[in-house]
């Protein structure tokens, strides 16, 4: 009787080892199938965010997928009245929203980051 408690012991513990590692991977995956810009936020001092210009279609949804490399970051494009969540490092940040008109418009950083914060900016760029 006892082997066979371990070995039930043994299947429910690899079990949950994999229900645990299974979740991540399938999340992992999730995040890489997402159709999204990835911009990496920096401080001025540290090069700014890249890409610091972003393309996108006129009434084509967009998303971007946004990360820090240094310190916690606004995102802001004030002439389409979008703020997203604060974007801390290492972790990730979806902005989703669909252009309605054509034009180069600015994003800036809208948390201060560091001594050179107003310069963190960059733009989009919206064809038809």
């Amino acid at each position: 009787m006892k082997r066979l408690e371990i070995f039930g012991i043994a299947i429910v513990i690899i079990g949950l080892a994999g229900t645990i590692v299974g979740s991540f991977a399938w999340e992992s995956f999730l995040e890489s199938q997402r159709e999204c810009i990835t911009i990496h936020m920096r401080t001025f001092e540290n090069g700014n965010p890249t890409p610091n210009v972003i393309h996108l279609k006129k009434n084509v949804p967009a998303c971007l997928r946004l990360t820090s490399d240094d310190t916690t970051h606004g995102f802001n494009i004030p002439d389409f009245n979008i703020t997203a969540d604060p974007i801390h490092p290492g972790k990730w940040t979806y902005l989703r929203f669909t252009p309605k008109e054509s034009g180069t418009f600015s994003f800036v950083c809208n948390i201060v980051c560091s001594a050179g914060h107003s310069r963190v900016r960059g733009q989009i760029i919206v064809d038809d």
